[in-house]
């Protein structure tokens, strides 16, 4: 009995904490700017997923162009424009805990880009950034 919940246990911590996304975005330049001569944004996905039989994506986005759309989707959505992707990287850790990730394979995908806001999206920023600075100084 015992040695069931040890192989089940994996299992369902997999299906608990998969197909997720951890998003990040740096707005603070110290006044830098991009080539353009217009502030850029960053912005980064993580997404932490599964495979089945190390290849077939079963949960979150563990392939390249779908992290990349996803990224961008993002961007789109905040009105931005410009897009450089900065950086790219999937693994797919099959050599984990082997036979049991030859069978669910986790598979995190990243991607970093920067990007032109929006006019709209930066004055607002700006504004709590303001905002922050006031109450930090008093």
């Amino acid at each position: 009995m015992r040695k069931q919940i040890g192989l089940w246990a994996p299992l369902v911590a997999f299906t608990f904490t998969t197909g997720c996304t951890l998003t990040s975005t740096s707005k603070q330049w110290n006044g830098r700017v991009g080539e353009s001569g217009k502030p850029v944004y960053v912005k980064s996905h993580s997404n932490i997923g599964v495979n089945l039989l190390i290849f077939i994506p079963v949960l979150g986005w563990t392939t390249m162009p779908k992290e990349i759309d996803r990224l961008t989707k993002d961007i789109a959505a905040e009105k931005g424009d410009v897009v450089r992707v900065i950086q790219t990287s999937s693994e797919n850790y099959w050599y984990g805990w082997p036979p049991f990730t030859w069978v669910l394979t986790p598979v995190i995908t990243s991607v970093s880009a920067d990007y032109e806001p929006s006019p709209e999206v930066l004055a607002k920023d700006r504004a709590e950034q303001e905002q922050k600075d006031v109450k930090q100084k008093k």
